[in-house]
């Protein structure tokens, strides 16, 4: 048997990690390709309720009145808009003789199932009929919303 040197151990031990880390270098590397696809919900429609009435009407008169909007959403709204209302016939009472001017831009935001309150203003014209007395008018609107999350 042959006695190796200490020389000769520190230059085979040497080339061994060489050896070693060379094997580690030409390890293989790849890469991967695909997709990923996430879905977008569908929004559920808010809802405008009357709120508060105001004052009673008159001929040429106004009085402001509260409407809730709610928002059944599981993210928070901002409403953009509320539309003109006009009044339907009314018991021989004309369509249009109670209106409430368009609200833009107003204040605040209404959070995941929660509500806000509007304040509108509504005129009555000044050439109401007699028919026209002791009613409750009804004014249609329309909300424009947008998501504030």
């Amino acid at each position: 048997m042959r006695k190796i040197s200490k020389r000769s151990a520190v230059v085979l031990g040497a080339a061994g990690a060489v050896v070693v880390a060379g094997v580690a270098y030409a390890a293989w590397t790849s890469t991967g390709a695909g997709t990923g696809s996430v879905t977008s919900k569908t929004d559920v429609p808010s809802v405008i309720s009357s709120s508060g009435t105001g004052t009673a009407l008159y001929p040429g008169g106004s009085t402001t009145f509260t409407v809730k909007v709610t928002n059944p959403n599981d993210y928070p709204v901002v409403v953009n808009s509320i539309s003109a209302g006009s009044s339907n016939e009314v018991n021989g009472c004309a369509a249009a003789t109670v209106t409430s001017a368009a609200v833009t831009n107003p204040t605040g935001t209404i959070a995941a199932g929660g509500e806000g309150t509007y304040t509108l203003t509504a005129t009555m014209n000044g050439s109401a009929t007699d028919a026209c007395k002791g009613q409750t008018f009804t004014l249609p609107l329309t909300a424009t919303l947008s998501s504030n999350a």
